[in-house]
Parts: structure tokens; sequence; C-alpha cells
């Protein structure tokens, strides 16, 4: 029978009583609201109130439990609860085993005590909490079930606890008050009062309200307490560079910080706040001390809706806030010349409110990549004995690099700004190797008056002019021959006279070397350091990630530069993962144990005598790390840095089962297509016999299945079989398609999300066998349609796979549930497609070659249930006026249209289409196009005459068609304040001849522009809910849209991001009861209207109007989702027409995912309306619940899941309420 203790997956007992058995409940609870009954406690604090950690509980009874809550059996006890396809369902039935106790007490405790108060010690590290520990402490934060709450963050690194406090403060919020528990006399670490007082600033800075010690006793009482007093009577300040940084001090204002005007409160004591009126700017700011030429990093934390300015003038940064408290940053270099001036945090042109509740600024030192015997730092690179630097002033660097020598410039965001006799000189010189030849050059991004020179030189001194822009765009020139060979290049940027003004925002130098350089990217960290008192000088400092992304190690090199023999030891701390606890066992303190790196090292440098040595490390799993790394001489530390490491989600490892049974000259593995497989990494540990998936009728659903080969593979092929299911029932082989994953090098990441190396996304056909390296990983899709009348069950079948000398199996499973996706959508979608850029790259001359090609797009968009803006551009409703007829009118003919639109309805289920409407102007307010129709103004009676029958006619014939549901009127494009008394006029003219069209505007609500528009569509990150919610209460509805912003932290649509980040965006977007999505094209394959760009070499969007290498970047994949045919850059093949499909990509395949999630909601939520009436309380309560979407997969704009796991986790468990309320 069951007993009442837990046991582990491993069956063995351990002595901690199961959360889920009733009697312990009920245990648990009585014996906490006995306390509330019998005494006259002020409140009852839970600890210990967790499992002991992921391993358990694996009892009987919990697996009896849980399959009764879930309504379905086990398959494999316990190995699908911990590590197979349940692993995250039971983790979220775990966690409310102990939520549900929190709340229970929480809620009765309340009752027999009005005004106790309940608080809770918890784990410090969230999510891994969660995962390990089942204690989803945040949750209860939202409930409400807890008053205050107290993290154990015990370490003594001040690092993880900063990370710590910092994840934490942004869990909680304003909800409740965070006290932060500080490991004075811990198991885990041991503080000096100092210690204390430190973290007790820390945590003031992230806003915490109070601090436990942990522990109090006779020890800390004597020599902790007197001293701690001391030092909290002093108020100590949390920064020594920026005063008052936690904005807890002063009288009647914030301390040290002024407003610089315009509208801003200090709020609570505690935050600044600066509101703007959308065309104004303003700012809170204090006065610093900068040293010239030293590099800081400044941090702050903040929320809004309103673009924020932040850092000192001189490196200004701009930041797109959420509704979420987040901290944001940069690094940045002060300009030569630097003394006192001011750092500031405020708004520009924004129209509404940032609060700001911290900063930090604290100086670094630049750590650079090791490519052989060189250093080379972010933009730099090696390849084929040719040197390059691409200045990329996105980088958390701002506006350093390595090379950069000097600098008296302005910079602001990712551009230098150039003004009177200002000058930026970069130092190009790699030690062993010299210049043969170099090219250099910049883009001039903004332009007011005067030109930018570009001078070379080779010791900085003497300067030859090389090239000038007076105006726009690049300018680029090859160095005088005279110049080389060189040690040196000095390039040099200035203004060519007194009052010019203009921006750069690209500078760039390439160069051949002699000799025979390493090849590789450079890439910088910045590390907070600390020296001084000793002899002991750090000459370098760099990192090498050879060995791999996650096996980094440090080089530091150490000079004794005094006259007499200096005592050295270098040590080092395992790199502590940002956010994450020591160990679940309290008792261990394996990260603070200073270690010393691999080696000998002596115990003393003689003068002059240098002393290198290496710090190897391990990541073990994605994320940021800080390695605590110093010098000591003696007993003193005289240099210390603390390094950031990070590894990157692309190339996590965690995923992925090895196919049984598959081997040879290579290895097969396979994965959840919501996976982007980086090309090195190395094989998965976990086995499976197959792939599996499952989908509802006429769902797509794919799975990948790598093939990575021990030695070379020449000619791989695969080719998949029908499926055969219950009772004999097949799904054909021609509905299942294999399809190459085609990988794209990203030159230039987007972000700081992305990294430079091997992509993938493009998903162009397996036409063809493949050559496949030893060690490289190539997966193929496989993408599976399940036929609208399949019948439910599970189905089986094989891919085959060949090469020369080798062949393999991968078996395939798929699950097929008892309904049917929806035939149209139910969130609307309206995504760009340029017809001439089709039918250019497709180099289409003849109607009928456009037609067909244009077919293949409509059909390729109708399997991802996406609209197009316009599927009709060779049909379009043709517009006569006539402004001499009595009275002027225009003369409409629908005919091509009407057929080509039913065709497109009846055959590829579109549901929206971009209405286009002439004679409504547009342009900025300083480039205005007014209205006109056949030259007539629209303050002319013969404008008004026509463009009201015009608009009148088509509304009157689309509501006789059947469609004025369909269309809306996307006329302008994200106006500014300036533009709205233009967009309102012409949006009212609409409302006026036509008022049963749908007007839709790309912009958030504004006041000013409130009344006439239909459809509101803001860009993601500008989308707030309260805002929303007023205007739904007023009948109008939302979309939102996504582009070349947002980027990290919002879900995006890069390449070089998570591939789970469009699907999660369709949750957010049911998440805020959104009606549909947008984006502005699809096809942005070039940038200056010619078809002189490869997609797959180059991925990188570019600026419209600028050309590839002028540094003007939108994003790697903005705008692309779709591929033309590889066929169009096979020059073998010859020039003529391509009639071939276009490309999908993982981007779009995800899309698709999230919208079919989408719709499983959707069919939940319409049977539970059906079944409402016969439903019991509690089985409702649980279908509702699942239309809830949960914070494993998105909880809020910026916090969500990169892991797919809880997507098809939720997506299962909705599947099943969907088909049993169907029975």
């Amino acid at each position: 029978s069951e007993g009442r203790t837990q046991v582990n997956v491993d069956g063995k007992p351990f002595d901690w009583l199961c959360p889920s058995h009733p009697e312990n409940r009920k245990l648990e609870l009585e014996a906490m609201l006995e306390v509330a009954r019998k005494y006259p406690v002020d409140g009852l604090h839970f600890d210990y109130i967790r499992y002991p950690g992921g391993k358990f509980c694996y009892c009987d009874g919990c697996r009896a439990r849980f399959e009764a809550d879930s309504g379905r059996k086990v398959a494999d006890w316990p190995k699908d609860c911990h590590s197979g396809s349940r692993k995250a369902e039971y983790n979220d039935w775990r966690c409310r085993q102990i939520t549900m106790l929190v709340e229970e007490v929480s809620r009765e405790a309340r009752r027999i005590r009005p005004g106790v108060k309940i608080s809770a010690a918890v784990f410090g590290a969230y999510p891994d909490c969660r995962a390990s520990i089942a204690q989803d402490w945040p949750e209860w934060v939202k409930a409400g079930h807890l008053d205050f709450i107290c993290p154990m963050d015990y370490t003594n690194s001040d690092e993880r606890f900063e990370a710590l406090v910092r994840n934490q403060a942004k869990l909680v919020g304003e909800r409740i008050p965070l006290y932060i528990g500080i490991g004075a006399a811990s198991s885990a670490s041991k503080l000096s009062a100092e210690r204390v007082m430190g973290q007790i600033s820390i945590a003031r800075s992230h806003g915490a309200k109070g601090f436990v010690l942990f522990n109090f006793n006779a020890d800390t009482a004597k020599s902790l307490i007197p001293e701690l007093g001391k030092k909290l009577d002093s108020k100590t300040a949390p920064s020594p560079l920026v005063p008052n940084a936690d904005f807890t001090q002063g009288g009647d204002s914030p301390e040290g910080w002024t407003l610089s005007g315009g509208k801003g409160r200090w709020v609570d004591r505690n935050i600044l706040e600066v509101t703007g009126t959308g065309d104004d700017s303003n700012q809170w700011h204090c006065k610093c001390r900068f040293e010239p030429g030293r590099l800081y990093r400044f941090e702050m934390r903040a929320r809004g809706g309103s673009g924020a300015i932040a850092g000192p003038p001189f490196a200004n940064r701009d930041y797109q806030l959420s509704d979420s408290w987040n901290w944001h940053g940069h690094v940045f270099r002060a300009p030569d010349g630097a003394g006192e001036d001011i750092l500031r945090i405020g708004q520009w042109h924004g129209d509404g409110s940032n609060q700001y509740d911290a900063v930090r600024l604290a100086p670094v030192a630049p750590v650079h990549k090791i490519v052989g015997n060189l250093r080379l730092g972010d933009g730099e690179s090696i390849r084929e004995g040719q040197y390059h630097f691409r200045g990329d002033f996105e980088r958390e660097g701002s506006n350093y690099h390595r090379p950069l020598e000097s600098a008296t410039a302005g910079f602001n965001s990712n551009r230098w700004c150039f003004a009177g006799n200002s000058q930026v000189t970069y130092r190009f010189a790699l030690p062993g190797h010299s210049f043969r030849s170099g090219k250099a050059g910049f883009v001039v991004n903004y332009h007011e008056r005067g030109s930018c020179t570009a001078e070379v030189g080779r010791d900085g001194k003497e300067w030859r002019t090389l090239v000038s822009r007076d105006g726009l765009g690049l300018a680029a020139a090859d160095l005088p021959a005279d110049l080389f060979p060189a040690e040196n290049i000095y390039l040099r940027l200035r203004p060519d006279a007194a009052g010019s003004a203009f921006q750069v925002n690209g500078v760039g130098f390439s160069g051949e070397l002699t000799g025979t350089p390493a090849e590789g990217e450079g890439q910088t960290l910045f590390a907070e350091t600390e020296s001084g008192g000793s002899d002991l000088a750090v000459e370098d400092l760099a990192f090498d990630d050879s060995k791999g992304a996650d096996r980094p190690e440090i080089s530091i090199t150490v000079k004794n530069s005094g006259p007499a023999k200096t005592p050295v030891k270098i040590w080092w701390r395992n790199p502590m993962v940002v956010g994450k606890p020591e160990s679940n066992d309290p008792n261990s303190a394996a990260f603070q144990a200073p270690l010393p790196p691999p080696g000998t090292q002596p115990d003393e440098l003689a003068p002059g005598q240098r002393l290198t040595l290496t710090a190897e490390t391990t990541l073990e799993h994605p994320g940021r790390y800080l390695l605590m790394l110093g010098v000591r001489s003696g007993e003193n530390n005289v240099f210390t840095a603390s390094i950031p490491l990070t590894l990157p989600d692309y190339y996590r490892a965690d995923y992925g089962r090895r196919i049984e049974g598959a081997g040879g000259a290579a290895d097969v593995w396979w994965c959840e297509a919501d996976w982007k497989v980086a090309p090195n990494r190395p094989l998965p540990q976990e086995t499976s016999p197959a792939a599996t998936l499952s989908a509802a009728r006429d769902d797509r659903e794919a799975v990948q299945v790598v093939v990575r080969p021990t030695k070379d593979l020449r000619g791989l092929t695969a080719v998949a079989g029908s499926l055969s299911g219950p009772d004999g029932a097949t799904i054909p082989a021609e509905n299942i398609k294999v399809i190459r994953v085609y990988y794209h090098r990203v030159q230039t990441p987007t972000d700081a999300t992305g990294v430079r190396d091997e992509w993938p996304d493009a998903l162009p056909p397996l036409d063809k066998p493949l050559d496949v390296p030893a060690g490289r990983n190539q997966p193929l899709w496989v993408l599976i349609h399940v036929p609208r009348d399949a019948r439910p069950g599970d189905y089986a079948g094989n891919l085959t796979l060949k090469a020369e000398g080798w062949s393999a199996t991968a078996p395939l499973r798929l699950h097929v549930w008892n309904f049917a996706l929806p035939e149209r959508n139910h969130v609307e979608t309206a995504f760009g497609l340029n017809p001439t850029r089709v039918f250019q790259y497709h180099r289409l001359t003849t109607d009928a070659d456009r037609r067909r090609v244009w077919d293949m797009y409509m059909q390729n968009f109708a399997e991802h249930r996406i609209s197009p803006y316009d599927p009709t551009p060779l049909d379009p409703i043709r517009v006569k006026f006539l402004p001499e007829a009595d009275p002027p009118r225009a003369e409409l003919d629908f005919s091509a249209f009407d057929a080509a639109m039913l065709r497109t309805i009846e055959k590829y289920r579109f549901t929206n289409f971009r209405l286009t409407v002439a004679g409504l102007g547009g342009g900025r307010s300083d480039s205005r196009v007014e209205p006109s129709l056949a030259g007539f103004g629209e303050k002319s009676p013969q404008y008004q005459a026509m463009f009201g029958s015009y608009v009148k006619q088509v509304e009157d014939h689309l509501r006789e068609k059947g469609w004025l549901k369909m269309p809306y009127i996307y006329w302008y494009d994200e106006p500014e304040p300036s533009d709205y008394a233009f967009v309102r006029a012409g949006m009212e003219r609409l409302k006026k001849y036509a008022p049963g069209l749908t007007t839709m505007l790309t912009e958030q609500p504004e006041d000013a522009l409130a009344g006439p528009i239909d459809l509101w569509c803001p860009v993601s990150y500008n989308y707030n809910h309260d805002a929303a919610e007023r205007r739904r209460a007023a009948g109008e509805r939302f979309w939102w849209y996504v582009c070349c912003g947002p980027r990290a932290p919002f879900c995006t649509l890069f390449i070089d991001h998570p591939a789970t980040e469009l699907r999660v965006w369709l949750w957010q977007t049911w998440q805020r009861n959104i009606d549909g999505v947008l984006v502005w094209e699809s096809n942005y394959w070039d940038s200056y209207g010619e078809p002189d760009q490869n997609p797959y070499e180059d991925p990188m969007a570019y600026v419209a109007g600028s050309r590839p290498g002028e540094g003007q970047h939108w994003g790697n994949g903005d705008g692309r989702f779709l591929y033309p045919p590889l066929s169009v850059f096979d020059r073998d093949a010859g020039d003529g027409p391509v009639v071939a499909p276009p490309v999908s990509s993982i981007r779009w395949e995800m899309l698709r995912e999230g919208i079919e999630d989408f719709e499983y909601l959707w069919l939940l939520r319409e049977l539970i309306a059906k079944r409402r009436g016969a439903l019991p309380a509690e089985e409702l309560k649980r279908y509702e619940s699942l239309l809830e979407v949960p914070e494993s997969i998105t909880r809020d704009m910026t916090t969500f899941a990169t892991d797919p796991a809880p997507i098809y986790a939720r997506r299962q468990a909705v599947a099943e309420a969907i088909e049993r309320l169907m029975e």
C-alpha cells in the first residue's frame, strides 16, 4: 500500500512527506492553522515548502493522482514524467501541489485571524527552483497568497547576489515587499559586516524593501550586528560613482538628481519618473566624473511605454522599454578630455511615462578573443589572409572597438556625431604581421552640413586625405600603394570645416596581411575590474573559445614592474551561473572556493618577469555566467576581475534524441521543429526508437531528423514512405515532404541574442543528393500534412536515408487527434508580398509565367494559413475618375478583381486583404503629398464628389459580395505626432463617404487619432493592454506587428534568434485578446530595387535604398520569410525564367505553428461555450484554465520559452480537452 513519504525516480524511499498525499496536506494545513487559532501571532512564515529536488516524488500515489488530474494514463512511469514527453506537464502538477497548500493556508489563516501576515523563505534562483524543487513562488506572489517574500540569496559572490536580486525584483515587481535573505553566516557563505553592507546596498539598488540575515546566533550578535548597525546609520551610497543610485535618499526631492524640465515625479521616494507629450524630451540627471578614454558599463532598471534616453550625453543610447521592470545597459568609452558631466535617464518624444528605480555605473576593461597568437575584438575578423574590420555600434560596447585609438566626437545609440573639430581615430595593427594593402570607408547616415573626411597614415602624425563625403551614403577608397608595407595603419574621421554637422554609423577597413595569420572572428567581453597597491601589473586579459563555446578559457598575463621580487598568486573561481543557486544542497559551497588555474605557478616574480596562466572553464547550460579571477600578492588581492561569459541559447545541446540502431558512417538523431540546430553541436545523449509528433486533421506538423557523419558523407538522399495507422488507415507518402535545412552565415548579428556563425533558416527541397562533411549536423525537415479525413490514432512509418556506402532508417511515429483544424483562421493575418520583386528574381516576362508563379506563392501562403496584403495584384479594381462628368464621379470595373478574389477566397481560404484607396496623399510633414484626384485637390468640389463616389461604390460592392469584413484600408504607415492631423483628416474622409470600410493604422492608440480608426496595429513593444481595453470598449479592434523592431529581449522575426519566438508571439496574441498579426513584407530580398542580393549568402536585410557594405542594417531576415528558388542563382542553368515555387523558412513554419496553436485554443473555447451548462463546476474550471497561457510559455513580453517543451505540453493538453468535449 501507499506510504506517506516520498520515493525518488529510481524507486528509493526518502524521509520527506509527499505533498500530494491528502493526509499529509491535511496534516500540514492543520498544524499551521492551529498556530493561527491558538496564539496571537502577527504572521505565519513558510520554510521548506518544497520538494527535496528534481528526482522527487514518484510514488504510486503521485502516479495515480497525476493520472486522475490529467485525465490520461502515463505509458512509461516514471520515465515519461521525469525525462520524457510529459516532463513539463508533470512538473507543472508538482508545482500545483505546493501552491495549493500555500493558497489554502493563506486563505484560511486570514479568515481565522484577519490581518495576519503570510510570508515565505524561498530558493532565490527562478525558474530553476520551479524545475528542481517545484517552488513556483512568483505564482504565489501574483495570486496574492503572500504579504512579503524572503528569497534566500546566500552567496559570497556579490555578482551572483546582484544577479539573483535583479531577477527577483523583476518577478515580484510592486506587488509585495521583497526582503532579501543575506547569508551572513550560512553554510554556503560567510560575510563580514562590510560585505553584508555591500549586499544590503545592492538589494536597495534593485528596489528591495528590506533584508533578512541568516543566521542570528551568539557569534553574529557579538561580531556582526554592532558593526553593521554603525554602517547602516552611515547610509553608505550603493554606488561610489553615482550619487543616490537607488533614489531612496532626499527630502523634498531625490538627493543628487535634478529634473531637466517638463513633467516628472519622485514616486514613493524610490522611483524617478518622466512623462512625455509626444514631441518633447526631458530627463533626470546627476553629476558624475569620467576619466578620459576609460570604459564604463552603465545599467538602469526601468519600465514604461516610451522610448528612453540613457547614459551620459556623450555616449547616449536609446532604449525601447516594456511594461515590465527590466535591466538595460551598455558599455561606452569616455571621450578624450572627459571630466565632470551628467548621467541621465529620460524620454525622447514619448507619449507616456517611463519609470526608473536604480542605475549603476562601473569601470570595465576589455577582454578580447584569442585567434591564434592575435587578439581580435568585436567587428574584427581574418579570412584567407585578409583582415576585416566592420564597426558594429549596435553591440554592448557601443562606441568602443579594439582598434579605437582616440575620440572626441559624441556618440548616440549606434552612430558617431561629428561637429566642430571633433574626430575619431582608429589604429589597425596585428603583432607579427604587416599590411600589404588596404581599403577603408565610412557611411554617413545623417547630414546637415559639411563633409566627412577620412585620412590615413602610418604613424598617427602625418596624414593623407583618402576620401570625403558631403552628404549621405558610403565613401570608400583603396589606400595609397606607397603606404605599404605597414605595421600600423591609422584611420581618422573628422569634419572638413567648423560648423559641420553629420553622423557616421559605419566604419570599415580591410587589408591583406603578410605571413599566414590564423583565421577567426573577434569578440569582446567587458570585465569589471579593481586593481592597485602593487608592482604587479596585468598586461593581458583575453579569452579563447576555440575548444567550443561551452569551454571558454581565460588567459591572464601578469608582470612585475617593480625593482624587487614580489609574491604572486593567480586565482579563479568556477563560472557562476547568473541567477542559479550554488546547488540544491545548501551545505555546498562548490562555487565559492578560489581555485588555481592548471599548471605550475611560481610563488614570486623577479623584476621584469611575466607569468601567464590559463583558466579552463566549462559552461554546462546556455545562459549568463560570471567568472571571478584575481591576482594576490601576499595576503592582499591586487587585481580582481569579474568576467561575464555567455553560452548563447543557439549552442545548447540538451535537446534531441539519437535514433536507436542508426550508426556507422553517420549518426542519426531527431528533435522538434522548434529548434535551430547549430551546425557543430554534439550528439544528444538520450536515445529513442523513433521520431515522434502529433497533429490534428488538416494540420501540418514537422520534425527534424539530423544526420551527423563520422566521416565525410557523399550523396545523401532521404525518402519517406507512407504511414500506416489504425484499422488499415494510411497517410500517403505524397503527404510527407523531406526538405533540406539550409545554413546562412551571419556576419553581423542583429543584436545581443545573435552570434556570428551559420544559422539555419531556408528550407529548399532536397531535390538532389547532398554531401555532408564529417562532424557536421545536417537537419532534414520532415513535414507531414494530415488529410482532413484521416482516421484518428497512431501511425508509423520510416524515413530511409542513403549515401555512398551507408544507409539507415529513421522510424516516424505520428498521433492524429480526433478533430480537424478550422478551414479558415480565427486569428487574422496580414503579410506583405512584393510581386515586382518576385517577378524580378524569377526573371518572368510574360503574363502567363507571372500568373503561374504568383499562384505558387499564394498556395504557399495558404498552406501556412497566412493572408497576403494583396492576393490579386494582377487583377486590381480598375478605376477611372471623371472630373468633367455632372456630377464628377468615379467609374469602377470589378470584373477581373471579382473573379480573382473569389478564387483566392475559395481555393486559398484567405481571410483578409489590403484595400488600396487612391487620392489620400501621404508623406511626412516635411515631404507631404497632399490628397488629389485627376489633378483636383482635396478642397475642390470635384475631388470630394469623385472620392465619395469612388469609396462608396467600393463599399457597396464588397457588401453585396459578402466580403465587407475582409478588407482593411492601410494607407499610412507609422505616423509621427506631426502627421496625426493629416492622418486623422484622411480617416475621417473615408468614414464620411464609406463608413462600412475598415480603417487600419500601424500606431498605438492616441487621443489625437481616436474616433475614425477601426483597427489599431501598434508595433508589439508599444502595445499597452489597458489603453487597448479602453478602445475596445468603444468598439475598436487590435492587431499588432513586428519588423526591424523590436529586438531582444522581445519576441522577434530574426534569423539569429530562437525559433520559438514567432510561435510564442501568437500565444502572446491570444493572451492579450489581439485579433491579428501583421508583418510588412515576406520577400524583402534586396534593398535597392534590383535583384542583386542573394538572400541565401547574405541574410541581412539592409535599410531600404542602401546597399550591402554601407552599414545600414534592419536585421537578419527582416521582411524575409520566403526565399526564391535556389535555381534562380544557378547561372549554369541559363538566364531564362524560373517557374518554380518559393522556398519556405523555419521562421515561416513557426508562424504557421503559432497560428495552429491559436486555432486549437479557439476550438477549445468554442466547445467550452457550447458545453458550459452541462459540465460540472470543477471540470469546467479545469477546461477554462487551459485557455490561459502558462508562464512557462510566456510570462510577459520579454520572458518566454526558448525551449518548445512547454508549448507541446500545453498543446497536447488542449488537444486532449478538445477530444473529450467532442465526445
